[in-house]
């Protein structure tokens, strides 16, 4: 059995089994009864921005983790891009020891370890990444040496210092929010010329945000989206931020948008089949139930991979926005369907393990 398929299998499995009291996310905020009006203070899933429609604060994907509940993988979350340095990608990895995760983390992103070539090191061959002095006031200092700046362009310098602080920052306990950034055990101003690193670095508001279009909505008057797409090689999936008109119907949104697809030039491949329409949203207690028409099974391509990847795609999407903590997928109004013959929909389902990476 290949790498690649007893990665898709151990994929599927978590699909399968992640379902109502598996999730270690904190408390959703209040959400509104399907026959009330979003209108809150809290934002929701449809409307996450909340009733003074101003854009919601922070889009990047919540990998963050705390203390994992009985019967969970100990995992985290390292970042790295696809290997034409286009996109940040997280792939989540299951700890040695528990208790030092944060050290486990920063080690692998000099050691990458995921080898089938879909995502790579933004940092160059024989960099040494290292946590030094601990954290403090939910600061950690990160030295780096034997670093070859000369393989940095201004999209890797900042890929390469993003992977860094997602990756930190993900880490609940001990509290990292921010990292400093040293070189042989120096402050300096800069790694290559491009980002400043002479003051403490802080996770950015957007994840692979990039403007296709000049007709993209300015931020201020934009609802921002994380939608999930699969990468070229069909192995993971890829968090980008999409700007769309302000709308409190973020949850509807979020799945037009999936159909809609990733950007021609992106490189990236749709999660949704083409024909597919989102017949209702729902949010109740927590649970979005999505209803959708029969071309999410009947034009899917099929096979284990895409419809790890549909599933995939859609509850981490839809999963990103507040209150939501379960996706309930519905085809043509029933439960417990297949969309691609390998997993049935009977429960819904949690946003979990993003990309896992199998453990040999």
């Amino acid at each position: 059995m290949t790498k690649k398929a007893l990665g898709l299998i151990i994929l599927l499995l978590c699909f399968s089994v992640i379902v109502a009291g598996c999730a270690q996310t904190a408390p959703p905020a209040q959400e509104p009864q399907p026959e009330q009006s979003p209108d809150t203070e809290t934002p929701t899933a449809e409307d996450p921005s909340g009733s003074n429609g101003e854009p919601a604060k922070g889009n990047s994907p919540d990998t963050s983790v705390g203390s994992p509940a009985q019967g969970e993988l100990v995992t985290f979350t390292i970042w790295g891009v696809t290997p034409d340095l286009m996109y940040l990608v997280p792939l989540t990895v299951e700890a040695d020891h528990p208790e030092d995760r944060p050290y486990q983390a920063i080690k692998l992103l000099s050691a990458w370890p995921d080898k089938s070539g879909a995502t790579v090191s933004p940092w160059p061959e024989g960099t040494n990444i290292e946590l030094a002095g601990g954290i403090k006031n939910g600061t950690a200092t990160v030295n780096i040496t034997n670093l070859k700046t000369g393989a940095f362009g201004s999209s890797r310098e900042a890929f390469a210092l993003d992977s860094i602080v997602y990756t930190l920052t993900q880490f609940a306990e001990p509290g990292i929010k921010r990292v400093q950034v040293l070189v042989d055990g120096k402050t300096q101003e800069t790694l290559a010329g491009h980002v400043d690193i002479s003051r403490p670095l802080e996770p950015g508001t957007y994840i692979n945000w990039i403007s296709w279009s000049d007709s993209e909505p300015n931020p201020q008057d934009a609802t921002a989206l994380t939608l999930y797409f699969a990468e070229p090689n069909a192995m993971y999936l890829v968090p980008v931020t999409r700007l769309v008109p302000k709308t409190k119907a973020v949850a509807r949104a979020t799945i037009e948008e999936l159909i809609r697809g990733p950007e021609k030039e992106s490189g990236l491949s749709a999660v949704i089949p083409a024909g597919t329409r989102c017949l209702s949203v729902k949010l109740d207690q927590g649970t979005l139930t999505v209803d959708f028409s029969r071309e999410l099974r009947d034009n899917h391509s099929g096979g284990t991979a895409g419809e790890a990847l549909t599933i995939g795609g859609i509850v981490h999407s839809l999963s990103a926005l507040p209150g939501v903590e379960r996706v309930q997928i519905l085809i043509e109004g029933k439960p417990g369907a297949s969309i691609g013959g390998h997993v049935l929909l009977t429960e819904p389902v949690r946003a979990q393990y993003l990309n896992l990476l199998p453990q040999f």
